[in-house]
């Protein structure tokens, strides 16, 4: 039997948490940790009130286990505070790694059977069902899918028991791997059969590539649904599109790298106004071109993430471009369009502030001739 006070299971959640990057980083830094060390994200995680999990910080950082940092967002415009395993907190953490790998769990596998594992071997069971190393292992809890971590397996037993079929879902499955490539945090969802390009988490950035350029006129249709987070920051139909860059997070919507601009063109639905990226003060869709902050056009629209579906058309012609959300035409734009380049795709991300992002039934016709 696993028992661990609830203290126990906060520090241990920090531990696992914590990236590396962010260690001994001051309040001046422009990375802002992440939500899964405010105390919002330990109640998340843990599924506890709020006021528990302050108690148990209270106690941590009495003990000289966690300390404190406030860090300021560009996003939120406050600071916010994190807490930060101490040296002392990651050995005793350790501790209770070493001690919690030999207990014995009860696991319902694939097949039905009974078995008895340690949660060592109960880890390395989900992650080679799920294809390997840690980055690419996710429960599905709720539909939410969580990291396999010590903490997320142990919120995740029953009494004594863990079923596995319940929990597990491999990230990687084939989404017709001949068409479409996805790009970091992006992830198709064999559950529910549709694509994530971001989950409800900070600083996440996903993209979906048609694997085929396309330089002639075309339409794209497509359901997606935005939402269910603190509102940021919005996705991005791509064209036109120079694509061999890595997507960057925050008011960027993955339309371009970490520097500079990346060509083409994009219909943004723009959930949290950025003046830094020159956005207009609402929810809109615009056209971009080359950079988030270039807007050949925009409109106000709060369908961008009310989280649920609608229904999206993109048409592109010879020199000119229309959106459309549930049969409405939202946006029209005419003038010459520059197709030097031929990506297709969809790109999404969160920053400071969160939000789902998926899409589903996507079609691409092109002008005289259909492509899935």
């Amino acid at each position: 039997m696993i028992r661990l006070r609830f203290s126990e299971r906060v520090l241990l959640h920090l531990v696992e948490s914590q990236s590396g990057q962010f260690n001994g980083l001051n309040s001046n830094s422009l990375i802002e940790p992440p939500f899964s060390l405010t105390q919002s994200g330990i109640s998340e995680a843990l599924e506890y009130s709020l006021e528990r999990v302050s108690t148990s910080l209270r106690e941590l950082m009495s003990e000289g286990l966690v300390v404190m940092k406030k860090y300021y967002s560009r996003e939120s415009g406050r600071f916010r505070s994190f807490y930060f395993p101490t040296q002392d907190g990651v050995l005793r953490a350790r501790e209770l790694m070493d001690a919690i790998r030999a207990e014995r769990v009860k696991v319902i596998d694939l097949d039905g059977t009974l078995k008895e594992m340690s949660v060592e071997e109960l880890l390395g069971r989900i992650r080679s069902l799920s294809g390997g190393g840690d980055q690419d292992t996710y429960l599905l809890k709720e539909g939410v899918p969580l990291p396999v971590t010590y903490t997320s397996v142990l919120n995740s037993i029953r009494g004594e028991t863990f079923e596995v079929e319940r929990f597990i879902s491999p990230r990687r499955v084939d989404l017709n791997k001949k068409m479409w490539t996805m790009v970091r945090d992006a992830y198709f969802d064999a559950t529910n059969r549709y694509v994530v390009l971001t989950r409800n988490q900070h600083w996440q950035a996903g993209a979906l590539w048609l694997r085929d350029g396309i330089k002639v006129p075309f339409t794209a249709e497509f359901r997606y649904r935005a939402g269910g987070g603190s509102g940021g920051d919005g996705f991005v139909f791509m064209f036109y599109k120079k694509k061999d860059y890595w997507p960057c997070e925050g008011g960027n919507l993955g339309f371009v790298p970490g520097t500079g601009p990346s060509p083409g063109y994009g219909v943004e639905f723009d959930s949290l106004p950025n003046p830094d990226y020159n956005d207009p003060p609402y929810p809109h869709i615009a056209l971009m071109k080359d950079r988030p902050d270039n807007h050949l056009t925009s409109v106000e629209d709060r369908r961008v993430a009310d989280f649920k579906w609608h229904s999206a058309r993109i048409s592109v012609g010879e020199s000119s471009v229309s959106a459309w959300v549930d049969g409405d035409l939202v946006l029209r734009w005419n003038g010459e369009l520059d197709r030097s380049h031929t990506g297709v795709g969809i790109a999404a991300s969160t920053g400071g502030m969160t939000n789902w992002h998926i899409v589903d039934d996507i079609k691409i016709t092109k002008a005289r001739e259909e492509s899935g």
